[in-house]
Parts: structure tokens; sequence; C-alpha cells
């Protein structure tokens, strides 16, 4: 039983260098996880947002998949589109309260990419581009990632892909867990380089399905809350994943101790503070997902890139 412990610990700890060399220029410093393409910059989720932050020279791309009502994996962080992120074909502003009117699983693919969501200004992010942009396909965005960094001669970069399922979403926002993550790792094998990709979720039902069903697919543990039961947390799951994710205030120096001693990269998610960064750095996390990749990469002390 130890001795199968051990294997699995190594077995993941190769891939993870396996994975490090294929996208980071610079092996001491965190690598970038640019999240959702990189928020603060683009429009989340979209082609427009990835092929920015490729420019960059953002090693690790972060995006979010949900499901249509024809079984196609799209990158969404959200189940419903947002009257604060989208507009309707016509161009009029989505009616608030519409709620599941608006779900990506009540959707065709063709209906879903006639809406706009690119195009509104967010509060947050007041130097984000706004542009018309549609919700892609996770082939389409992919491909287009791809036949970029071919074109302009760029070092390949890596995916890390959240699977958002939920048991609140079986059947009402999402398909079942099983047929959402079976949906989505088939483009992601058919696409992704087993060695550029890294799947993530918070909902520990699909990890362990992923684990047994996929053994050899990477898969990082999202976690979040108020506080973390380290124990507690690793209790959910029965294998010993290749990355712990937390939100970044509950990596602790006890936490990350431990995580490392289970043999697990640490990649806190989501920081866009300078001050968080140097500690996180001091920490020496494996790398870091933020909105502002340009911000990040140059608190980190990533070389300049042309513009």
């Amino acid at each position: 039983m130890k001795r199968n412990l051990m294997s699995k610990v190594a077995a993941g700890l190769l891939a993870s260098l396996q994975f490090a060399s294929c996208t980071s220029y610079h092996a001491a410093l965190p690598l970038v996880h640019a999240h959702r393409g990189g928020a603060a910059l683009y429009p989340e989720n979209t082609v427009e947002a990835m092929l920015r932050a490729v420019d960059l020279g953002v090693p690790v791309l972060e995006l979010d998949l949900h499901v249509t009502r024809d079984s196609v994996p799209v990158v969404s962080h959200d189940a419903c589109l947002s009257p604060l992120k989208a507009l309707a074909p016509d161009g009029s502003r989505i009616m608030p309260g519409a709620g599941q009117g608006y779900a990506i699983w009540t959707m065709t693919l063709d209906s879903l990419q006639r809406f706009n969501v690119g195009s509104l200004p967010v509060a947050d992010y007041p130097r984000r581009v706004n542009l018309p942009c549609r919700v892609p396909t996770l082939a389409e965005l992919v491909d287009s990632v791809e036949q970029h960094v071919a074109a302009h001669g760029l070092p390949p970069v890596s995916y890390n892909v959240e699977i958002k399922s939920d048991p609140a979403k079986d059947s009402v926002l999402s398909p079942h867990y099983r047929t959402f993550a079976d949906l989505c790792v088939r483009v992601l094998q058919e696409k992704v380089p087993a060695d550029r990709l890294l799947v993530q979720c918070f909902d520990v039902r699909t990890l362990n399905y992923l684990h047994h069903r996929y053994p050899g697919l990477r898969l990082s543990y999202l976690v979040e809350g108020d506080s973390l039961d380290f124990d507690a947390c690793m209790r959910r799951l029965d294998f010993v994943p290749q990355v712990f994710s937390p939100e970044s205030r509950l990596l602790s120096v006890d936490v990350a101790r431990r995580a490392r001693g289970m043999g697990m990269e640490l990649v806190p998610w989501t920081v866009d503070d300078r001050t968080e960064t140097g500690r996180l750095q001091r920490l020496g996390v494996d790398a870091i997902i933020t909105n502002a990749p340009d911000s990040l990469m140059r608190w980190l002390g990533y070389p300049t890139q042309p513009q």
C-alpha cells in the first residue's frame, strides 16, 4: 500500500516536471496562469483574451467550461449569460432576473453564439479592452491559440481548464457530472497534448471520477471557503492530485508545507495584488492564477515582452 502511494506521488512529480518544461521560460519563477485569459485586460474566456495573453508571453491559459444543449463544451465561467456581461443578439440588454432563461445548458451552440459577451464595460477592470466577442467552443479556442502560436513562432502554451460541475447544477444547469466530464475530456484529449494540460475542479465527485476514468490526466483540486481544514479537505478525495489550488488567502505556511509533503504543486488563485504576490513567491508556490497577467509578470520579474 505504501509503495503504491509512493509510486503515485513519483508519477505525479514526473508529470509536473514535464508540464513545467513545456511552459516555463524561467524555472525559478512561478508560472503565470492568465485567469479566464486575463479578465482585467480583455473580455473573459474569449479567443481575443487568450490570444492577447499569448502575445504577452503568458505560459498558461486558465479557462472554464460549460456544455450547451447540443452537448458542445464551450468556454464560459457562468452557467447563465449575465446581464452584466452579455448583450442580446439585437444589441439590447439582457433583462435582469431572467435567470435560467439564459442558461447555457438550455441553449444550442448556434443560439448561444449570437450573444455579444465582450462589449459591456466591467467596473472592476478599467484597463480592459471592450469589443464584440462571442462565447467560443473549447475546440475553437484551442485551435485559435495553437494556430496563433505556430504562425508567430511563439513558445507552446499550456492550458489549465476548469470543469464547472456542481451537485446543485446536475440536470438543472449542466449534464450529470460524469457526462459533463466526459464531453470536456473528449475534446481536450483530441486537441491538447497531455503534457500541456491540467484539469481543475472544485467538485470532488468530478475529480474522483476523472482520476479513475482517465488515469493519465493531471488534476488540480480547487479549494475555497472562509477557512481551511487541510485534513478534512483531503479526505474528500480518494487520491492525491498533482496540484493543490486554494484561494490565495487560505494558503498558509503550514498548508503549503503539508501539501508539499504529499507531493502536490501549489497554484493559488486569484491574485491581482503586488503584496500578496510577494508573499506567495516567498512561500515558493509553483504558479499563480491572475486576472492581470501583465502586472503579475512584471512583479515576478519576467522579461518584458515586445508589444
